[in-house]
C-alpha cells in the first residue's frame, strides 16, 4: 500500500471509531454508550492521555488523566493530573478537577487509581518530575500519593513516598536502588486482606534504553506507608498490573516490550516473591500499557485485560477474558476497531464494564472515550 493509502486508512480507522462504527456487529446487536471524557482542547490544553478509572463505594466513576498541556509527550513537562466524575453509569460527566498540577518540582503523570476497601478513600499514585529516559542521578523522577476521601470531589496535596521505594545512592537505605523509576498507570490493587499494592518500573542503569525492571510495592495502611517486594518480578518487562486471583494469589501482567506474547508472573505470598515471567500467545499485544480487574458479577468471577490486540501496530483494543486465574484467555469484546492505545477497565455496580480508551485523532495526539459495555455484549445472553 502507498503512504497515501496508509494515511487515508489510519484516517478512516479514527473517524469510525468516533462514530463506533463496529464492522463486524449486525444491527440486532446491542450497541454501547460512548462518551467523549476528554478531548484536546479541553480546558485549554492541547492534549490528553493516560486513563485510569475506578467505581467509589457509592457507585460513583471516578476517571483521571494526564493533561498534557504543551506536548503528547511524557514527563518531564507541563502536565498535570484532572479527574471527571459520573453517578450515573458514564451518561453524564461532571467538569474536571485538579488532582495534582504542575509546580516547582516539575509535572505530574501517569496516574493509577485503587479503592481502599477498608475505608473507601480513593487513592492516587503519581510520578513527579523528570521522565525516564530523561533522568539522572541527581535528577530523577518521584512518586507521590494523593487521596480523596468523598469520592473524587476534591483531593489531598500529594505526598512524596519515593524515599520508602527507591534511591539513587547505592549505600542509602531504600530498599530499591537506581536511576529512576515510574509507577504503572492505570488500576491499582485492594487485596482482600486490604493490602494496597501497584508495580513500579525501574530503570536501574545509567545507559539509555536499558531492560526495565518490574517491583510489586504495597501498603498495609492505606497508602500512607510502603514496602516493596524482596526481589523484581520481571527483569526484562515494563508497564504492569496486579489482580488477586480466588486463590488468593496475586497475577501480574506485564507488557512486553519486545511486542508479542504478553508476560505473566505470580505471587503466592502476597506480593513478596513471584515466579519466572512466562509468555501467553493467548494475547497479543504491541508493547502496550493495559487494564487487569476481576470481574464478579451475576454468577461469574473472572479476570478481564484490555489492551490494543496486534502484534505490531497500536489498535483494536480489545477486552480478553479468564475463567481460569489467568492460564488461557478468549477475545470477548472488540471496543475500539482503529488506532488504540492505552485503556482502564472498572465494574459498575450493575455488572456492565467501563472501559476509558485513548483513540487517535487524525489531527494528531488522541482523544479519551468512555464506553460502557454491558454483561450481554461481553458475554453473551
Amino acid at each position: 500500500m502507498t503512504q497515501s493509502g496508509f494515511k487515508f486508512r489510519a484516517i478512516l480507522l479514527t473517524l469510525m471509531a468516533a462514530l463506533y462504527i463496529t464492522p463486524q456487529a449486525s444491527a440486532a446487536e446491542p450497541m454501547s454508550e460512548r462518551f467523549l471524557l476528554f478531548d484536546k482542547g479541553d480546558g485549554g490544553s492541547k492534549f490528553y492521555r493516560i486513563p485510569a478509572i475506578v467505581t467509589a463505594k457509592d457507585g460513583t466513576l471516578v476517571a483521571v488523566a494526564d493533561k498534557r498541556w504543551d506536548s503528547p509527550k511524557d514527563l518531564a513537562g507541563h502536565i498535570d493530573v484532572v479527574c471527571r466524575r459520573s453517578d450515573d453509569g458514564g451518561r453524564t460527566w461532571s467538569e474536571a478537577v485538579d488532582v495534582a498540577v504542575t509546580d516547582e518540582g516539575g509535572g505530574y503523570g501517569d496516574p493509577a487509581l485503587v479503592v481502599d476497601d477498608r475505608t473507601g478513600d480513593i487513592i492516587c499514585i503519581m510520578t513527579h518530575g523528570n521522565g525516564l529516559w530523561e533522568s539522572t542521578r541527581d535528577d530523577h523522577a518521584y512518586i507521590v500519593v494523593s487521596r480523596s476521601t468523598d469520592n473524587g470531589a476534591t483531593w489531598s496535596a500529594p505526598v512524596d513516598i519515593t524515599g520508602q521505594l527507591f534511591t539513587t545512592d547505592p549505600n542509602g537505605s531504600a530498599p530499591i536502588k537506581c536511576v529512576t523509576a515510574f509507577a504503572t498507570s492505570g488500576r491499582a490493587l485492594c487485596t482482600r486482606d486490604g493490602r494496597l499494592m501497584f508495580v513500579l518500573i525501574v530503570r536501574d542503569q545509567d545507559e539509555l534504553w536499558t531492560p526495565l525492571q518490574c517491583w510489586a510495592c504495597f501498603s498495609d495502611d492505606g497508602g500512607r506507608t510502603w514496602k516493596v517486594a524482596d526481589r523484581p518480578a520481571d527483569l526484562a518487562g515494563d508497564e504492569a498490573k496486579v489482580e488477586q486471583l480466588r486463590d488468593g494469589s496475586i497475577l501480574m501482567s506485564i507488557r512486553n516490550p519486545k511486542k508479542g506474547a504478553r508476560r505473566f508472573s505470580r505471587s503466592t505470598d502476597g506480593g513478596l516473591t513471584w515466579s519466572e515471567p512466562v509468555l501467553n500467545a493467548d494475547i497479543i499485544e504491541p508493547a502496550c500499557n493495559g487494564d487487569l480487574i476481576r470481574y464478579r458479577h451475576g454468577g461469574r468471577d473472572m479476570l478481564l485485560q484490555s489492551v490494543p490486540a496486534d502484534s505490531t501496530e497500536r489498535r483494536n483494543i480489545t477486552i480478553f477474558g479468564s475463567s481460569d486465574n489467568g492460564k488461557s484467555w478468549q477475545e470477548l469484546y472488540r471496543v475500539v476497531p482503529a488506532p488504540s492505545w492505552y485503556s482502564a477497565l472498572t465494574v459498575l455496580p450493575d455488572g456492565s464494564v467501563g472501559c476509558v480508551t485513548e483513540e487517535a485523532a487524525s489531527d494528531g495526539g488522541c482523544r479519551l472515550w468512555y464506553t460502557r459495555l454491558t454483561p450481554e455484549m461481553l458475554f453473551g445472553r
